[in-house]
Parts: C-alpha cells; structure tokens; sequence
C-alpha cells in the first residue's frame, strides 16, 4: 500500500512538472525600430521571431514595437544601453567607434559581392566586437539598406570633370557630403523634403538617393537621367542590450546569434531583390539609365580619407578582403 501511495504521488509530481513546464511563457524580449511594417528590417524581424521560437523551443520570442512605437532611433539606442529595450537597429557606430564611420563612406564597397565578403572576413567581426565593446553593447549583426546613385535634370555625367560645377543636393551630415567630392560636383546640403522643389526649381542640378528614395520622393517627375554611380552604401545592423545578453546561457546566445546573422542576411537579399524591381520601374516612369566606369571617382577616394584619418587603416583591411 504504502509502494502504491509513492508511486501515485510521484506520477501526480511529475505531471504537474510537465505540465508546468509546456504552459511556461515565453521568455519575450522587446526590438523597437523606426521602419514601417512594410520595411525590409520588420518583415525580417518578423521572419526571426519565427526562428528564434523554433530554435529555442518557445522559450524566446521577440515583442516587436515597429515605426518608433517605442522610441526614436537615438533614445532607442540609449534605450538599449540602459538595458529598458533589448533590441535596436545601430547605423555604423562611428558615435562610439569612429574608424566604423568609413562603412558607409564613399566606395568603402565596390560592389554587393564586396560586402558580402567583408561579412564573412574577421575584419567584420572586429568591427562587431570593437563598436559593441565602446558603445556597451552586444553588436550582433549587420545589413544594407543599398547603394546610394545619382540623378540630373539634363547632364549626362560619366567622369569627375563631367560634373565640374554641378550642384548636387546632399544630405547635411558627415560622411554623406563627400559625395560631392567623389562625384567632383559642388554640395547642396538640403533637408530631404525641400529636395523636390529645389530639384524643380533649379535651387540644386540633382541629387543622390537610393532607389527607394528616388521612388518614394518622385524625383524621377524633375530628373531625367539616372546615373548609376553606387557611390555609398547604406549600412545599420543590431544591437543588443548587454545585460539582457549576459543574462542568456551560453545555449541561447548562440541560438540569438544565430538568428540575427541570418535576420541581417535576409535584409540583405530583400533590399538586393527590391533593387533589381526598384530599377526596372524607374526605367518604366522614362529614367535614363546611365552605366559609369567607377574607377575614375574610386581614384577621388583619397581625398576624403585625408579629412578622416581614422577611416585609413579599417578602409584598407575592407579593401583587401575584395
């Protein structure tokens, strides 16, 4: 008797167990980020939510706060520091580390084979370790956002000289004026909802954008010619709050980085393919499209690295890893 009351109350211990353990809720950590729902960085959150549930066994999932639901890009940022927010998206980092700065630089990268590389070199982790270890962060990863061209109203531009005296719209923070100087065009700092009228009015010869800017804005209604330049890519990634991630076993740091190499590989194959549509439409709407020879711009590179010194050495390990 006394045998069948230990093992009833053994199996009555271990059903509560198990029954404890498949109703436990998920551990939820918060990713707040400034995009749309639309935006390539959410549909890849979502996407890793998904895998990170999977990977962990329900035991991690993200609670996403899309179009600064939680805060904007700087708070969310120090958000992430303080350890209030999880996740967040980091453009270079150059606040915390200013060699980082040269990644969004002009002709840093070549082409996307060349970032892709640079993610898989040591020197990419590096630059992971060293603007996670200043900003006292987890750097996790990184994307694109793509490759930054050039439109005009009427000058077919091919060479620097070309562009001589040319009055090229830019955005009013450092590094993204230096477009003018690898361009040899003259900088128009303008905020981005005067571009149009300036573009229309004459205030500015052209501009610079990715595709999607240049869709979204219409500026292909002002400009005619769309010279593909791919001066500067647009580079952000993910960080992750310190404290949250030394709270983690050494199980699910490796499942969350797991997760967010492939979120930011994914981004990176959706702005790609959104390109390529991107183009083909800009094509559609009338825009003449104009293939360049880089090189004689590349050649011009110099002359911004002079004024940033702290890009040199991090410039010439991406360039070696083409």
């Amino acid at each position: 008797m006394k045998k069948m009351f230990v093992f009833v109350v053994a199996v009555l211990v271990s059903f509560q167990v198990t029954a404890v353990a498949a109703g436990a809720a998920a551990k939820k950590i918060s990713y707040g980020h400034i995009f749309t729902t639309e935006h390539p960085v959410h549909i890849a959150a979502e996407r890793a939510n998904d895998i990170l549930k999977q990977k962990s066994g329900n035991r991690l999932e993200l609670r996403l706060y899309p179009a600064g639901s939680f805060a904007n890009y700087k708070d969310s940022i120090i958000a992430v520091q303080m350890g209030t927010l999880d996740f967040a998206p980091l453009s270079t980092g150059v606040d915390y580390y200013k060699p980082s700065g040269v990644l969004i630089g002009p002709y840093t990268f070549a082409d996307y084979d060349h970032w892709k590389k640079f993610k898989q070199s040591q020197v990419y982790k590096e630059v992971l370790d060293n603007v996670g270890k200043n900003a006292k962060v987890k750097h996790l990863a990184m994307y694109t956002f793509g490759f930054r061209h050039t439109t005009t109203k009427n000058l077919v531009a091919k060479t620097p000289e070309d562009f001589k005296n040319f009055k090229l719209r830019v955005v009013d923070h450092p590094p993204y004026p230096e477009a003018a100087t690898v361009l040899g065009a003259v900088g128009t700092p303008l905020p981005i909802g005067d571009v149009y009228m300036a573009l229309n009015t004459g205030v500015a010869d052209g501009q610079e954008n990715p595709f999607t800017q240049i869709v979204t804005m219409k500026f292909y209604e002002v400009q005619k010619n769309l010279i593909l330049t791919g001066h500067m890519l647009a580079v952000a990634g993910t960080i992750m709050a310190q404290k949250t991630w030394d709270s983690l076993t050494a199980a699910d740091q490796k499942i969350v980085e797991e997760v967010f190499a492939d979120m930011a590989n994914h981004i990176d194959k959706l702005v790609i393919e959104g390109e390529a549509k991107l183009l083909q439409e800009l094509r559609a709407k009338g825009m003449n499209v104009i293939e360049v020879d880089k090189k004689p711009f590349m050649d011009r590179v110099q002359l911004v690295l002079k004024k940033y010194p702290d890009w040199v050495d991090l410039y010439k390990k991406i360039q070696a890893v083409r």
